[in-house]
């Protein structure tokens, strides 16, 4: 998905479990290469029943227990479903490590604007049991995965939050539904607060700029908050909401900074470590008297995390050609 897409996909999800549990978004995987899951969910038994608002449906059943939500806004193939099962595996071995007991293997929801025909197919997804258009169980219940293609399911309540993640015409509807709610729809407390952020954070002038899809919804999703503003101006409210849409896009201002700015200080340090990594493997190839292989490499680049950069140099410095080669290859070499 786009930048903003994904961002609004990603907060709305997590600020839905959130009411019920522990959530998180971009949460990192430990592996060779930089994994993250969308959205990881943990349940608070307590807050589920705090919430009895939230009807019995898709998203409570999404909510009644741990798990992760990868979300497409295009139609995934076998490729991505596999990089989601990769990640889960991983992250559940991750877990276990941790608690140092065996865990339930995750529950793992593919949450897709269009339909991924080739992946319902090819591994044997059936409508789930519970009959609701839209959602597709795994061959087995031991696979503990889901399917939600969104322009399937049906126009009620119960799914409006997922089909604010839809396509166009399916989103639309879903913001009509969003605006019919009561004032205080717990949909609208999740929903408004990114909806209004993504309708003005972006500048009048950068919206020309953005692909076709993001301006697109940027423009569809202000055009319907005017609107929905209208309304409440009409109905007698139009102070109050001044007030909140003001705080609202000060709020959004404030944060897109803050975002702006942890994402240049990461692209910084990212960039740090490439170099820092491609220099000292080029001294280690120097002393070796040939090219690094790629496990060395990742070796390399673990030790410089683990053991910092001055200790990686002193052994470099002080060791023959022959024992940094079995430095490089021990795992728990210190």
């Amino acid at each position: 998905m786009h930048f903003r897409l994904d961002q609004l996909a990603k907060n709305i999800l997590r600020d839905f479990f959130v009411l019920v549990g522990a959530a998180e978004t971009e949460v990192e995987v430990p592996a060779g290469d930089a994994q993250r899951i969308d959205v990881w969910h943990v349940p608070d038994p307590a807050l589920l029943r705090a919430h009895p608002e939230i009807e019995p449906g898709l998203l409570r059943s999404m909510a009644a227990e741990a798990g992760m939500v990868e979300v497409f806004s295009a139609a995934p193939g076998a490729a991505e479903l596999h990089g989601c099962m990769r990640k889960r595996y991983q992250w559940h071995h991750t877990l276990e490590l941790r608690a140092e007991r065996a865990l339930q293997l995750p529950s793992a929801w593919i949450v897709s604007a269009g339909r991924p025909d080739g992946v319902l197919r090819d591994f044997g997804f059936v409508q789930d049991a519970s009959g609701l258009e839209g959602l597709y169980a795994g061959p087995a219940p031991g696979w503990r995965i889901h399917a939600v293609v969104i322009a399937e399911l049906p126009r009620v309540r119960g799914t409006v939050l997922l089909r604010l993640l839809g396509a166009p015409r399916v989103r639309r509807a879903a913001l009509r539904d969003l605006a019919a709610l009561p004032g205080d729809a717990w949909e609208r407390r999740v929903a408004m607060p990114w909806l209004v952020r993504l309708s003005f954070e972006v500048p009048e002038q950068l919206l020309p700029g953005l692909p076709s899809e993001e301006r697109d919804f940027v423009m569809e999703t202000r055009e319907w908050f005017e609107q929905f503003t209208a309304r409440k101006v009409a109905a007698g409210v139009e102070a109050g909401l001044k007030e909140a849409v003001k705080e609202a896009v000060k709020e959004a201002k404030k944060e897109a900074k803050k975002e702006a700015e942890r994402e240049a200080e990461e692209a910084k340090r990212e960039a740090e470590q490439r170099t820092r990594l491609r220099l000292t493997a080029r001294m280690c190839e120097l002393r070796l008297g040939r090219p690094l292989t790629e496990a060395e490499i990742a070796a390399l680049g673990e030790r410089l995390a683990r053991l910092q950069e001055t200790r990686v140099a002193e052994v470099l410095l002080s060791s023959s050609a022959e024992a940094l080669a079995t430095w490089l290859a021990d795992p728990n070499a210190t």
